[in-house]
């Protein structure tokens, strides 16, 4: 069986640049001030996209425990890209991270726990409740929690033939500033009753609010963008 992208990579691509260069005037209307989005973060994050569309691809269901280590080579990914030598030399990173994800308490247990919880919701709801839960304290891993979150989110999403959640100018502050709030609050507790639904239900709006056809490549019979046949998205696509 021969395997095609799904993902519009080139689409996405350019919604990143567009952010890239508008992200001084973006900056400023955030709540907290973030890092530029670099050459290399816009990259990885391609990376990372492709990476997910392999995933649906080839079936694999990244909350299967026997799996969850995909979960783990996305963060890898949106950090050192594929580049063999900045993996090798962020080693010791690397496998701090792969401690916290499979040894913390609030690892990817919790992660897989949450989701098999809530698994009969909306694919919106639990795209954005798996965004939440990775960016709330602790978080998931080490660094790049934001990308990471997104990107497994859009794998969600994708598996469902919906298109994936990427970051645009118009959505920058939407995104961001939430955030901002969600890594401070614990995933348990009184402020995560309170808190972390509101976040929740606001982050799945701005998924489903977001969610542009133009990120899916268009079937091969002509159908048009955004209405993949679900049943080839899980078998792969194409003889």
């Amino acid at each position: 069986m021969t395997s095609c992208h799904l993902l519009n990579l080139s689409v996405i691509e350019r919604s990143l640049r567009n952010v890239q260069e508008n992200f001084g005037q973006l900056n400023a209307r955030l709540d907290e001030r973030r890092d530029p989005l670099v050459d290399l973060v816009r990259n990885n994050m391609l990376a990372g996209y492709a990476l997910i569309d392999r995933c649906v691809n080839e079936g694999v269901d990244l909350f299967d425990l026997q799996q969850v280590d995909r979960l783990l080579e996305i963060n890898t990914t949106v950090l050192c890209g594929t580049s063999r030598e900045r993996r090798q030399e962020y080693a010791n990173h690397v496998a701090a991270t792969e401690a916290r994800f499979f040894h913390n308490e609030h690892g990817v247990r919790d992660l897989l726990e949450w989701y098999d919880m809530h698994r009969k919701e909306s694919v919106w709801k639990r795209a954005a409740g798996v965004f939440v839960r990775i960016l709330s304290k602790p978080q998931l891993f080490i660094e790049g929690n934001h990308r990471s979150a997104s990107l497994i989110a859009s794998f969600l999403l994708l598996r469902e033939g919906l298109p994936p959640f990427v970051l645009t100018v118009d959505n920058a502050v939407a995104y961001f500033n939430p955030a901002s709030v969600v890594r401070r609050v614990p995933k348990k507790g009184i402020r995560a009753l309170f808190q972390l639904p509101k976040i929740r239900k606001r982050y799945a709006e701005l998924m489903l609010a977001e969610s542009r056809p133009e990120f899916l490549l268009p079937l091969r019979n002509g159908a048009g963008a955004g209405k993949h046949d679900r049943d080839r998205r899980r078998q792969g696509c194409g003889n």
